[in-house]
C-alpha cells in the first residue's frame, strides 16, 4: 500500500509540473492575444446586421484598430484601432417620410486585413426633399473611436486614408451608377470625411461644440449638394493622390466655422494622405480658421443622404483610416 501511494505521488509530480507550464503558457499567450492553446479553433465567418433606428451607434468588435471613439500612443498605426457605425438620421423627425438602414458586416473572429482595416457596410435609404429650409436628412458614417485623438494638429504626421465605395439605384454589386441616372431619380448625396477640431480637446469631441468642423467631399451629386461658403467661391485649391480639391469657407446655423475642401470630380476610390489639407489650411493663419495647437478630436466617414426618389444604396466594401502623430 506504501509502495503503491509513493508511486503516485512520484506520477503526480510531473503532471502537476507539466500543468503548471501549460497554464503559464496559456496565460502569457491569452495576454499577447494569441489563440489560447487548449480551446477549440474559432470558426471564422461573416456576420451581417441591420440598424434602422435614427440614431445608433454600434461598435463592432476588432482586435485592430476601433471605428467609433480613438489611443494615446505616439503613432496608431502600431495600436488596434476602434471604430463606429451610425444611422445617423439626424435631420430627420418623427413623422417625417422616407426610411434609411444601414447593414455592417463583421468577422466574428474580430480579425481583419489589417489593424486599422474597417468593417463593411452598405447603407439603404430614400427620402423626399423637404419643403422647409432643411436639406440634409441623415449621414451614416463610419467614426474612430480609439485613443489616437484627440491630437493637437501640429502633430498630425500622416492621415492615410484608402478606400473605394459605390452608389445605385438597385442592390447590385457593380460600378456607380451613372451621372444620368442619378439626374433622372433626383439623387442628391455626398460621400465625405467629417472631422471636428477645437482649442479644448474635449469639446473638439463633440460635433455640436466643437468650434470648427472640416470637411472633405469625394462626391456631390445633385444640385443639393452645395458646401457652405460655396457661393462665395474657392478660396485655395490642392491636389492629393490624383484628385483636385477645392476649398470653401462659411458658418452653419450653430456658428461653427465650417471649411470644406470639395473635389471637382467624384472619386470612388482614393489612396492618400490627407495631412497636405490641414497643413494648407493652417499655413494660412487666416481668421476664423484652426491654428496648429487646435485640437482634432473627431474623426467619420460616411455619405450626406439629401433625397431621392428612388431608393439609394452606398455600399463601402474597403476602408483604412490611419491617423499617424508625432512623438511630441
Amino acid at each position: 500500500m506504501f509502495r503503491w501511494l509513493v508511486n503516485v505521488g512520484l506520477l503526480a509530480l510531473p503532471i502537476a509540473a507539466t500543468l503548471g507550464i501549460l497554464i503559464g503558457l496559456q496565460a502569457h499567450r491569452q495576454a499577447l492575444g494569441q489563440q489560447p492553446l487548449f480551446s477549440p479553433p474559432i470558426i471564422t465567418k461573416w456576420v451581417e446586421q441591420t440598424y434602422c433606428q435614427r440614431y445608433h451607434g454600434v461598435r463592432p468588435d476588432t482586435k485592430g484598430q476601433q471605428y467609433t471613439r480613438l489611443s494615446s500612443v505616439p503613432c496608431s498605426h502600431n495600436q488596434p484601432l476602434t471604430l463606429a457605425v451610425n444611422p445617423n438620421q439626424w435631420g430627420i423627425e418623427t413623422g417625417d417620410p422616407g426610411f434609411l438602414c444601414m447593414n455592417v458586416t463583421t468577422y466574428d473572429n474580430q480579425t481583419y486585413a489589417t489593424k486599422t482595416t474597417a468593417p463593411q457596410f452598405k447603407v439603404f435609404w430614400q427620402y423626399p426633399s423637404f419643403t422647409d429650409q432643411r436639406s440634409v436628412h441623415a449621414f451614416p458614417n463610419i467614426k474612430l473611436d480609439d485613443d489616437v485623438l484627440p491630437v493637437k494638429l501640429q502633430r498630425v504626421q500622416e492621415i492615410d486614408v484608402d478606400f473605394q465605395w459605390t452608389m445605385r439605384l438597385d442592390n447590385d454589386t457593380g460600378p456607380t451608377s451613372s451621372l444620368d441616372d442619378f439626374k433622372k431619380a433626383n439623387v442628391n448625396s455626398n460621400v465625405a470625411i467629417d472631422m471636428f477640431v477645437d482649442k479644448d480637446k474635449e469639446k473638439a469631441k463633440d460635433a455640436e461644440k466643437a468650434d470648427f468642423e472640416v470637411m472633405v467631399w469625394f462626391a456631390a451629386i445633385g444640385p443639393a449638394t452645395f458646401a457652405i461658403g460655396q457661393k462665395e467661391g474657392p478660396i485655395m485649391s490642392k491636389n492629393v493622390d490624383g484628385t483636385n480639391f477645392n476649398l470653401f469657407y462659411g458658418q452653419n446655423d450653430r456658428k461653427q466655422h465650417v471649411l470644406t475642401w470639395k473635389s471637382t470630380s467624384n472619386a470612388d476610390e482614393f489612396h492618400g494622405d490627407l495631412a497636405p489639407l490641414i497643413n494648407e489650411v493652417l499655413d494660412t493663419n487666416r481668421p476664423g480658421f484652426p491654428s496648429s495647437s487646435d485640437y482634432l478630436g473627431y474623426f467619420s466617414f460616411g455619405s450626406e443622404a439629401y433625397f431621392s426618389n428612388k431608393p439609394v444604396t452606398f455600399s463601402v466594401p474597403s476602408l483604412s483610416i490611419d491617423i499617424r502623430r508625432t512623438k511630441s
